[in-house]
């Protein structure tokens, strides 16, 4: 089966939401197979096991990651562009996130934290790389994480999270100067 059927893309898409609406528990191959509107036959003859579904997740984040670096990369204002992109929107890179956070937090969720820090670790050193300074990166990466968590959990107002944002960038410029 190709790897980027629709029926796979369908399967990981009611994994996602299983996982962020309940957790690693909540998101058993029965509760994926009824949620995706599939038999547990047909979720497993394109995923063999949970494993291979947190596998197919772990994929696509690191797909939609590569997009979101190269598109930042491109970018003539990095920081500017990654901070500014912060904002949880529920994008399918912020479902695939949020999804991998719920599994990092289990016992098992050592695959799902290993892709987190990878894609931490690229952004990183892709600011690095332009700024120069991998400390400051670090810093701006972090700043991002802030204003990601705050918007996920919506203490940033739609008004003020743009005023909030530039902010931010300015002190990043200043930390950079």
């Amino acid at each position: 089966m190709p790897r980027d059927s629709p029926a796979r893309a369908q399967l990981l898409d009611a994994y996602i939401t299983l996982l962020i609406e309940g957790g690693e528990r909540a998101a058993t191959v029965q509760a994926v197979a009824e949620r995706a509107g599939v038999s547990k036959g047909g979720l497993l003859y394109h995923f063999g096991s949970k494993a291979a579904l947190e596998a197919g997740l772990i994929e696509r984040f690191e797909l939609l990651g590569a997009e979101d670096l190269e598109s930042l990369r491109a970018a003539d204002d990095l920081v500017g562009r990654f901070l500014r992109t912060s904002v949880a929107e529920g994008s399918d890179l912020d479902r695939a996130t949020v999804a991998l956070v719920r599994l990092a937090q289990s016992p098992a969720g050592a695959g799902a934290r290993a892709a987190l820090q990878r894609l931490d670790d690229e952004y990183v050193a892709a600011l690095a790389a332009r700024l120069g300074d991998e400390e400051l990166a670090l810093a701006i990466v972090l700043m991002s994480d802030g204003v990601y968590l705050r918007s996920a959990l919506g203490a940033l107002e739609p008004g003020r999270a743009e005023v909030e944002i530039e902010r931010l960038i300015a002190v990043a410029r200043r930390l950079g100067a």
